[in-house]
């Protein structure tokens, strides 16, 4: 350090009690450095939020958007040529609890998929390939429902054909906003990720009973003379 700058300094500061202050804070600070600078990292570090539990999705809305969508197409009533069809309304019912029961089943599993160690890309894959599972499987359980109705099988595949023409527009926006949502650097982690995503399922099983509503209204009376409730 310069001899003439030190010197300058003191005599500056003149008050011989406020100069030894000075000098022990400064020999304090220089011995001490690395405790002081540890201490501060370890300060903020404790204060950084902490990640956030996967687990903690299994209270979202989505699940129970699923469960009143239920209700909702419970007190739907469908008629053919103005007369009450039991048939039709029943077999609106089945299907989206069906629909919404495969649904709520592996939502629930994926979170326990062990989410917060995936890769980002492996996220988005295994979100992609739980749509299409979710979509054969309930496909599945309302053909072997309907089945054991003896409703011919090309009866139930018309049904679900025209119930997918109605949903194509809901469906297909989920794998754009999902491509969407994973190339955005709004979502820093796999929680807010799998947040977003559950707001979107949400969102799309918002608009359920409107496309389960349109199917059913359009199907003629073919299942009208069905003896469902058996």
């Amino acid at each position: 350090m310069n001899t003439k700058f030190v010197s300058d300094l003191i005599e500056s500061i003149g008050d011989p009690i406020l100069l030894s202050l000075i000098l022990l804070l400064v020999v304090f600070s220089m011995t001490f450095k690395k405790e002081i600078a540890s201490k501060l990292f370890k300060t903020k570090s404790t204060n950084s939020p902490k990640p956030r539990d996967i687990s903690h999705l299994k209270n979202h809305n989505v699940f129970t958007t699923l469960r009143r969508i239920k209700y909702e197409v419970a007190n739907m009533k469908f008629y053919t040529h103005k007369k009450y069809d039991s048939t039709k309304t029943k077999m609106c019912e089945d299907f989206t609890v069906t629909k919404s029961d495969i649904c709520a089943k592996y939502m629930n599993e994926f979170l326990e998929y062990g989410i917060p160690q995936m890769s980002r890309d492996r996220l988005k894959k295994t979100i992609l390939d739980l749509q299409v599972t979710m979509h054969e499987a309930y496909i599945l359980e309302i053909k072997k429902l309907w089945q054991s109705k003896d409703i011919p099988d090309e009866d139930s595949e018309y049904v679900i054909h025209l119930f997918e023409k109605f949903r194509y527009d809901v469906v297909n926006s989920f794998e754009h906003r999902v491509t969407a949502i994973f190339a955005s650097s709004n979502y820093k982690d796999n929680f807010v990720l799998t947040l977003a995503v559950f707001e979107m399922w949400a969102m799309g099983i918002d608009l359920l009973p409107r496309d389960m509503q349109t199917t059913f209204e359009n199907l003629n009376g073919k299942f009208k003379d069905i003896n469902y409730e058996r």
